[in-house]
């Protein structure tokens, strides 16, 4: 089965660390908030990152966020996920010189003439920048850069079995709510089709459980049950897109009457509330423990 890219920096982490089991990473990447005031539109990402750190402690791998330039680290050994802006990136066609976005790039090593070999999965992309271009991307988000140590924790999948049944919770899908939020919220039409528009880069997170379901140890003989639970995600998936398309496509042209058809469906998506957690209780009911309780300590 294809695999549905899920987000730029769990993607990555993923590459780095092959041996942590994509059901584990996965859990809560979809756990983002859309929130706007009267400055702007924005997403709380507060709970992703708080399973994030979980996911790093439970498989002993170290990161550390760093201030400065990455050389020192790439000499060391360590690997690099550097956040750049795609506005300056050339190889990001639909970003570059037209749309700011925040976005994780593997650096993979420093080159003798001091430029840098860099990797990008999602525009895909695999060759050399520049050290003066890379810097600008980076430091126009403000953000420092994150630095892992080239080894981790082996884990069984009995553990990260545990580990997920403790972590996948039904509290961590926002949503059906946010939907419910801004029908109700007293803001323009204009102003609503924004806040829709800035969750175009956030929706697709949902892959993460889909990606569960594929990576995981379910039970056998429950194909009909896997297949049925892995489509529910995906049709939700989708009516989110279209949602969000048609409200990228009243921005454009606003002119056209598309408004009602956006109405109706948030309505939609308050009234699904419960598909989700339904999906991860699901998943859960399948997931098939494999005996073994404990992981071993050995560094790799």
């Amino acid at each position: 089965m294809s695999q549905g890219w899920v987000d730029c920096y769990i993607d990555k982490l993923l590459m780095l660390f092959p041996q942590v089991h994509p059901y584990a990473a996965m859990i809560d990447r979809w756990a983002f908030k859309p929130v706007w005031n009267e400055d702007g539109e924005d997403t709380d990402l507060s709970r992703v990152l708080a399973t994030e750190a979980s996911l790093l402690a439970h498989y002993g791998i170290e990161r550390s966020l760093e201030a400065g330039w990455i050389d020192e680290a790439l000499r060391s050994g360590h690997l690099v996920l550097l956040p750049c802006d795609l506005f300056y990136m050339p190889h990001a066609k639909v970003f570059y010189g037209k749309e700011h976005a925040g976005h994780y790039i593997l650096v993979r090593g420093l080159l003798s003439d001091g430029s840098y070999e860099i990797f990008d999965d999602h525009p895909s992309y695999n060759g050399v920048m520049e050290r003066t271009a890379l810097k600008t991307a980076h430091e126009a988000l403000g953000l420092p850069y994150h630095r892992f140590a080239p080894r981790m924790t082996p884990v069984t999948h009995a553990s990260a079995i545990d580990y997920a049944a403790r972590m996948l919770t039904a509290d961590s899908f926002y949503l059906s709510e946010f939907a419910k939020q801004l029908m109700e919220a007293e803001e323009e039409t204009r102003r609503k089709c924004l806040i829709l528009k800035g969750t175009r880069h956030f929706h697709h997170r949902l892959f993460g459980l889909v990606r569960m379901v594929d990576a995981a140890p379910l039970r056998s003989g429950e194909e009909q049950a896997v297949s049925e639970l892995r489509q529910s995600v995906i049709r939700y998936i989708d009516d989110w897109r279209v949602t969000v398309n048609l409200a990228t496509r009243a921005l454009i042209q606003p002119s056209l009457p598309v408004w009602e058809r956006i109405q109706e469906r948030l309505a939609n998506h308050r009234e699904q509330a419960g598909l989700l957690p339904a999906a991860a209780a699901s998943f859960l009911e399948l997931l098939c423990p494999d005996g073994e309780r404990e992981p071993s300590r050995e560094w790799i």
